[in-house]
């Protein structure tokens, strides 16, 4: 056997140690990067865990969705992305609990006339749209973790075209559309279809305000005295010609529109600000209403879309995405499920 001095087995094992503690501190400071980055996180959406199993977990899961979120803002793109109050779920989690769109089931009652705008000319319509500048949107609100994204979406396109002809902007009540609209397809927070609301307010003629029946986040008993308190009404509802963002153009021009979009793209998910491009997809989960449109400084056209997921999401509680894209279905398929309705 070889035979070693003491001295040179010391600066062995000592160099050995330094080499192997070196290699730990680098592999160590990212996760302890992350979990510092996981922890502002939190206190700053308040997010509490009911143990520590549960708060390792959640770890993981907003690690990968950062890094996802910055692999994308590492790229040449007109729009970027932040790790929001939804960066600690996965994807089918947030397609569960924040959406609620359901594609309309073959032989349901659900029925609308014809498009009213069909003889408009495009070349007559304005540049950009909004309508927020003409009093005709009211403030963000946040759906929570109900999915009942559609009536929202129902909600903000009718008291867009209540303001438009009769001069006032009421808010008005989603939770009454939770609570009474149960039949046929809409389920409140288990989801539900904007056409399908569209004839429960025709039928109920009208809806009540969010003041007098508030939005709780949850599915509820129908309160028939406050569902008899009429605000506004609407006398019907169309659909826009699927597939056709010309048409979607005509319609926006005149009145706020309810659309569907595939809210559960991670791009959508994650969005904060810019005009949304590139590849998105078109499996519709997710209803929103298309309150403008414009172009951006770069020449980029886009839609402007109230979304439901509250101010701290997205630009405002708004997203733009691109208008005119290359595939007919529009970006997110906000194209292939317009609606609106009608006074």
């Amino acid at each position: 056997m070889a035979s070693y001095s003491m001295g040179f087995l010391f600066a062995l094992v000592v160099c050995t140690f330094a080499l192997g503690a070196l290699g730990a501190r680098d592999l160590a400071d990212d996760d302890w990067l992350i979990a510092a980055r996981h922890e502002q996180w939190m206190a700053r959406y308040g997010r509490v865990y009911s143990d520590v199993a549960e708060k390792a977990r959640r770890l993981e899961v907003f690690k990968a969705n950062v890094g996802f979120i910055e692999s994308v803002n590492a790229g040449n793109h007109k729009f970027w992305l932040e790790a929001n109050q939804f960066a600690d779920i996965t994807k089918d989690e947030f397609r569960a609990m924040h959406k609620g769109y359901k594609m309309q089931v073959i032989g349901s009652k659900a029925r609308a006339t014809g498009f009213r705008y069909a003889n408009v000319s495009i070349d007559d319509l304005p540049a950009s749209v909004d309508w927020r500048a003409n009093g005709a949107v009211t403030p963000v609100k946040d759906q929570g973790q109900c999915g009942c994204c559609w009536a929202f979406s129902t909600v903000a396109s009718m008291e867009g075209i209540v303001k438009v002809s009769t001069g006032k902007l009421i808010s008005l009540s989603e939770q009454e559309l939770v609570d009474c609209d149960v039949g046929m397809q809409n389920k409140g927070c288990g989801g539900g279809l904007m056409d399908n609301a569209f004839e429960f307010i025709v039928n109920n003629g009208g809806l009540d305000t969010e003041a007098d029946y508030p939005y709780t986040g949850a599915d509820g008993t129908c309160n028939s005295n406050k569902e008899s308190n009429i605000a506004a009404s609407i006398k019907g509802y169309e659909d826009v010609p699927a597939n056709d963002e010309a048409s979607l153009q005509k319609a926006v021009a005149a009145q706020p529109v309810s659309i569907a979009v595939d809210g559960g793209d991670d791009l959508f998910r994650f969005y904060k600000g810019g005009v949304l491009t590139g590849a998105c997809g078109t499996e519709l989960d997710h209803g929103v209403a298309a309150v403008g449109y414009g172009v951006a400084g770069d020449g980029t056209k886009y839609w402007l879309v109230k979304n439901s997921w509250g101010t701290s999401w997205g630009e405002d509680g708004f997203i733009r995405l691109e208008r005119d894209v290359a595939d007919e279905a529009g970006m997110c398929g906000l194209a292939m499920k317009p609606s609106y309705p009608t006074a």
